[in-house]
């Protein structure tokens, strides 16, 4: 029988997951009864979760539980600040709603709730690959009900979806190359790893599918340094040759797939799609100017000045490009030190203590990294400030107390 703090762990942690997910199945037509919106529910049922958490003293803080939160809160209070010069009015008021309210949450609840226990973390990783496999097999069904055609998962786009599809692969294939301990586990990874990444390449998501081989690359890589994959020449030789062979399986059999047929596509020039992006790209770098280098032109301002009159939901799709032109230096250097600081606390505490958690959390950021240069806007990230949050993971990390120790001022 499974004890209360287990239960309460689990809950958490699923809630959690429903929240930062929510974006990927709330459109679906069989969730529409619902009067509240499913992002706000589970924001509220994790918030409510967390609560009982802190009132039966079940959150131990660390330093980096706490600074994780409030170096984001530093950003995010910056782009507030920012309206005070921004052209925008309606996006802005929106954008910073998002940024406080939805992205900000997700890296808080990540920091201070899921990255201090272990417990936690590991049933919101069983919760993220569940909620991954699924789509998958929501991808599936509508991909062949489409008859071949652009799936529309839950109703939703494919890249929302196939970047939650990247995300389980990825911890699908960190348990294969790092892991392998219990072989039920092993068994449903090597299944979920298959089906998720075959759906992945049905989907059409180029920046995903890119990013996802780019990551899978050096999750093996990590394999080999850290012993837990076959080392040596011939082992070396065999993993070229199984690369090759793949990429020219994908090139030659798997070319019905949407994901690499729109891969394929570029051969021929970057496409609508790309050459937008392009575009987006170079309009920003040519609206840049010294006077605005240093603040950035406020919050939301990027379609307003791109596109006079248009004060509504646009972007560059490149998140540098974003902080830069709307926020300036000082966004950057304040996003910057974020991401840095997670990076290093990363870094030192798997030097102190080695084990596979650091390494598959820091490979997650570079898949969101990728994915945040070609798409997407600054609360469409929340994937990726999530992982951020939960990269105050720390097997050595001093513990400060509870949450009700750190209001009191005392430590243990």
């Amino acid at each position: 029988m499974v004890d209360q703090p287990k239960r309460l762990d689990a809950a958490v942690a699923i809630c959690y997951v429903a929240f930062v997910f929510s974006g990927v199945y709330k459109s679906a037509w069989y969730l529409q009864w619902s009067p509240i919106d499913l992002t706000v529910l589970f924001g509220a049922a994790t918030v409510g979760v967390s609560g009982l958490l802190v009132a039966r003293d079940r959150i131990a803080l660390t330093r980096p539980s706490l600074l994780v939160p409030a170096l984001f809160g530093l950003f995010a209070g910056y782009a507030v600040l920012s309206g005070l010069w921004s052209p925008s009015t309606e996006y802005f008021l929106s954008k910073s709603l998002r940024l406080v309210g939805v992205t900000g949450l997700a890296l808080g609840l990540g920091a201070i709730v899921i990255a201090t226990s272990v417990r936690r973390l590991r049933y919101a990783g069983f919760a993220t690959a569940g909620v991954a496999l699924l789509t998958a097999l929501e991808m599936l069904s509508q991909y062949y009900q489409a008859g071949g055609g652009e799936p529309s998962p839950f109703g939703t786009n494919y890249l929302i979806t196939g970047r939650a599809i990247g995300l389980g692969l990825l911890l699908a294939v960190g348990y294969l190359v790092l892991s392998r301990e219990d072989r039920t586990l092993t068994a449903t990874a090597a299944v979920g790893a298959v089906v998720m990444g075959y759906a992945l390449l049905i989907s059409g998501a180029r920046g995903p599918t890119v990013a996802v081989v780019g990551s899978i690359a050096l999750l093996v890589a990590a394999g080999i340094v850290l012993g837990t994959l076959p080392n040596g020449r011939l082992a070396l030789a065999g993993y070229s040759v199984a690369g090759v062979a793949s990429l020219i399986a994908l090139v030659t059999v798997a070319r019905q797939l949407r994901a690499i047929q729109r891969l394929l596509a570029l051969v021929d020039g970057p496409g609508r799609s790309l050459g937008l992006r392009f575009g987006y790209w170079t309009n920003t770098l040519d609206a840049l100017h010294p006077g605005m280098l240093v603040l950035g032109e406020g919050f939301g301002a990027w379609p307003v000045l791109i596109d006079p009159g248009s004060d509504t939901r646009y972007y560059p799709h490149n998140m540098l490009f974003e902080i830069l032109f709307e926020l300036g230096i000082v966004g950057l250097v304040l996003v910057g030190a974020l991401f840095g600081y997670v990076v290093l606390h990363a870094a030192h505490d798997w030097l102190a203590h080695p084990e596979p958690t650091h390494v598959v959390l820091g490979i997650l950021l570079v898949y969101m990294l990728v994915n945040a240069m070609v798409t997407g806007d600054l609360n469409d990230d929340r994937y990726l400030f999530a992982i951020v949050g939960v990269m105050a993971y720390g097997v050595g990390s001093r513990r400060l107390g509870t949450v009700r120790d750190v209001l009191e001022n005392r430590t243990t």
